[in-house]
């Protein structure tokens, strides 16, 4: 009987590894600007759009970018950008009641 229990424990702990893992290694989702709604937030996504204003703060930017379906503002510290096509990963986060997304990766496409 305590045999069955350290296998059922270094099971779990194993299977839980492996979702962490999973969770960071696994691609985010990607979905169209107008299907992103507040049952998605703090969710890691994949977006594409045209930049349309670009934003400077201080220690960053925000850059509005649309596609066919909506438009969304982009929060990231980055470099120069124009207004071009771009691809965005990123986790959905609120600000002020709007949803916007917190860029960990910009592709110019």
């Amino acid at each position: 009987m305590e045999n069955i229990l350290k296998i059922c424990l270094a099971i779990s702990i194993i299977g839980i590894f492996l979702l962490l893992f999973l969770a960071n290694t696994l691609p985010p989702k990607a979905v169209n600007l107008g299907e992103i709604n507040d049952k998605m937030l703090n969710q890691k996504v994949k977006v594409h759009g045209t930049i349309f204003r670009i934003e400077d703060k201080e220690t960053f930017k925000i850059l509005s970018i649309k596609d066919e379906t909506g438009k969304i503002d982009i929060i990231c510290e980055c470099g120069n950008l124009t207004y071009q096509d771009i691809e965005v990963e990123g986790t959905i986060k609120e600000y002020r009641e709007y949803l916007q997304i917190q860029a960990d990766k910009i592709t110019a496409i």
